[in-house]
């Protein structure tokens, strides 16, 4: 077993109530990090293609990095992966917390379940044991309740990740919660667990990371926390809710359903600011080990909207599409939706960008007050917001219509509503518009297109500048040490040279990231997926562009940008696929023969 992991994967047949555990070989874990890089290898080769996303043959696997749970800066990270029922394709989420770190000091690296269990069931970890249990007294609360259950049954230490009412009713947009907001939030992850009938994962432990060199990785850590000394206590005052505001005005934020101008639609974004966003802020805390902690908790909202003590502040993508899209400005109404998403599980890009949607829908004329159950889903109407998020998680009346996405709820509604669904493959997009990116070395806008997760906002250009994000997530790294500067990438190579087994330099460690990359890839061209065939919505690139604005006259060349990223990844430029001397480079030579047959 190398240094820098626990040397176990658990696999969990719910159907059958079998439980095995298995020692990877060590060039696993050396070719593919951990997270879902490994996540990638491991639902390749183990499941078949073309699997019900929601049936009892997909995969929901749950995967910490080498980094998870050591002392290196930013070590709090886990992956969910799995076929997503979103998209139809590779699906992946990252969230923070204190649940990978625990899932480590209960001796495993990743947790990978199938079947479906035939009645509610959560899955105990704990010091290198595992057991199913009955969930029957967890079905049908939400995760704040459960995570409580759970520590009031085995201890405050007990951490766990879990479903919330929108999981349980396989809404395609729902997410995996732990610690009362951190979410897995992308690629529809909480169905496929609502589908299992896993209500949750609770685990624990006293097992120690082994690393390599202890004093070398306390040195990289003091170093790292004093080149962050300068940018840290803004990001330990505000994480990324200060910058929704500017980003509004300045045109990286999506304005009314991706059709707007922020100086033009939203001329006063005082609600949107970072001090608003901290304005009824209780205290601030943090991810496991993290030395920013970025998070906010909230006092209890003592106005019209009644948000419980401990809500998690707002940070931007919530911030924007409950806000920006909607053109609403209203602070406590972010907070709200904010706090409901986490509660019931569901995803806030996703969430904010559907009711953003109905909202143009309704401006349009294509559904009225008699389909959205008597709500006045106009522009910056924050209580409809609300009202509407409540119906979504309850799949109640027209939240029913929304609970799935805005590609599912156009071909519901029909009327031409098509037009107006801002999606890639399926997915709502981050909120980040590749109009403000679009320089001539940029591929922000192809990313959203070509990332095996379509709409990804975790990744900002889609080719080898990419694959620095994928070393991070797989590694169990935080992407916001990016955002805090100080060399991310260096302290990630040093950070893996101190704990793990093999000295490597940054360009090493940038060809996992590759090989991640073209893992997740080959993953989708195995579903049939071709991303060329998806359509960029046209007002995300600028077609027709904006006349005003700081993103005026802007039209993203996005087919140049995606010729050029196949380009240098040896991609063929129609079928996407790897071309077999890269596949072979990357030493992927099974996958090689399968998708280049001799």
């Amino acid at each position: 077993m190398p240094n820098g992991y626990m040397g176990k994967f658990l696999f969990v047949n719910l159907s059958t109530g079998k439980i095995e555990e298995e020692t990877p070989d060590d060039s696993l874990y050396r070719d593919f990090i951990g997270g879902y890089g490994i996540g990638a290898r491991v639902l390749y080769d183990r499941q078949k293609g073309g699997v019900d996303p929601l049936g009892p043959d997909n995969t929901l696997g749950f995967l910490t990095g080498p980094l998870t749970g050591t002392q290196a800066t930013f070590a709090g990270r886990y992956a969910v992966v799995t076929k997503s029922p979103l998209t139809g394709g590779w699906g992946d989420s990252n969230s923070g917390g204190h649940i990978g770190p625990n899932l480590k000091f209960a001796g495993y690296d990743a947790v990978f379940v199938t079947g479906i269990a035939d009645k509610p069931v959560y899955l105990l970890l704990e010091n290198g044991k595992a057991e199913i249990k009955d969930a029957g007294h967890l079905w049908g609360r939400d995760t704040f309740a459960v995570e409580d259950s759970l520590k009031e049954e085995y201890g405050n230490d007990m951490e766990s990740v879990s479903i919330g009412l929108a999981g349980e009713k396989l809404s395609l947009i729902s997410c995996i919660i732990t610690r009362r907001g951190a979410a897995a939030g992308r690629s529809g992850v909480g169905a496929v667990m609502g589908s299992k009938n896993l209500k949750a994962i609770a685990a624990r432990g006293k097992m120690e990371v082994p690393v390599r060199d202890t004093d070398l990785l306390k040195k990289l850590r003091d170093e790292h926390l004093a080149a962050m000394k300068d940018s840290m206590p803004g990001f330990h005052k505000y994480g990324t809710s200060n910058v929704t505001a500017i980003f509004a005005h300045g045109g990286n934020t999506p304005v009314k359903n991706w059709g707007g101008i922020g100086i033009n639609e939203l001329p006063d974004v005082s609600g949107l600011t970072g001090d608003a966003a901290i304005a009824n802020i209780e205290r601030r805390t943090g991810c496991w080990g993290c030395p920013v902690a970025c998070e906010g908790r909230l006092k209890a909202g003592e106005g019209e909207y009644k948000y419980p003590a401990g809500t998690r502040r707002v940070e931007y993508e919530t911030a924007a599409a409950f806000g920006t899209m909607c053109l609403n400005t209203n602070t406590e109404s972010l907070n709200m939706a904010n706090h409901l998403c986490n509660y019931y599980g569901l995803d806030t890009i996703s969430g904010g960008a559907a009711i953003a949607f109905a909202m143009e829908c309704y401006e349009k004329g294509i559904i009225t007050k008699a389909d959205t159950d008597g709500i006045d889903l106009t522009w910056g109407n924050h209580r409809a917001i609300i009202e509407t998020l409540e119906k979504m998680a309850k799949r109640e009346g027209f939240g029913d219509i929304l609970a799935d996405g805005v590609k599912v709820a156009a071909e519901k509604i029909g009327k031409g509503s098509q037009e107006f669904a801002i999606h890639v493959g399926g997915q709502e997009p981050g909120m980040h518009d590749p109009k403000i990116a679009a320089g001539p070395d940029s591929t922000a806008a192809a990313r959203y297109q070509m990332d095996a997760t379509p709409g990804r906002h975790t990744q900002m250009n889609f080719g080898p500048a990419s694959f620095g994000h994928h070393l991070s997530n797989a590694s169990g790294f935080c992407i916001f040490s990016d955002l805090v500067g100080g060399n991310a990438y260096g302290y990630i190579t040093g950070f893996m040279s101190a704990i793990t087994d093999w000295n490597r330099t940054e360009e090493e460690l940038m060809k996992c990231g590759e090989r991640i990359i073209n893992m997740r890839h080959v993953f989708n061209l195995r579903e049939g997926i071709n991303p060329l065939e998806y359509k960029m919505p046209p007002r995300m690139i600028g077609n027709p562009p904006f006349q005003k604005g700081p993103t005026a006259r802007v039209t993203v060349d996005i087919d140049e940008q995606i010729i050029r990223g196949l380009n240098q990844l040896d991609w063929d430029l129609e079928t996407t696929k790897p071309s077999r001397k890269k596949l072979l480079e990357l030493g992927l030579n099974d996958v090689a023969d399968q998708i280049w047959p001799q």
